[in-house]
């Protein structure tokens, strides 16, 4: 199920994601990160940067079509970013970042 609406407040993810160590991140969104020369910090600084603009989607989990999961497309100097965002449990998690 897809909508055209944000599900998760952008300025929360933002507030919480102000350092390389409040960062939350899948396995698969850190290592496609670093395959695009990001470091954490620049991960912080894209997250900072994130405006309601480049929101795309807003999408269920393939898994749970309760979990819902924001698309961002992110301009990060000559690259555009795919960074999908969601809540689980634990809090705010970065699911995916990658080159569009």
């Amino acid at each position: 199920m897809e909508k055209r609406t944000p599900t998760y407040d952008l300025e929360g993810f933002r507030q919480e994601f102000c350092s390389a160590k409040a960062l939350r991140m899948t396995r698969t969104a850190q290592d496609t990160g670093l395959q695009l020369g990001l470091t954490l910090q620049d991960v912080v600084q894209v997250v900072q940067s994130m405006k309601r603009a480049h929101f795309s989607k807003s999408m269920t989990s393939h898994a749970n079509h309760r979990i819902w999961q924001d698309v961002y497309h992110v301009p990060w100097g000559s690259v555009l970013l795919y960074v999908k965002l969601t809540v689980d449990d634990r809090g705010r998690l970065i699911l995916s970042m990658k080159e569009k």
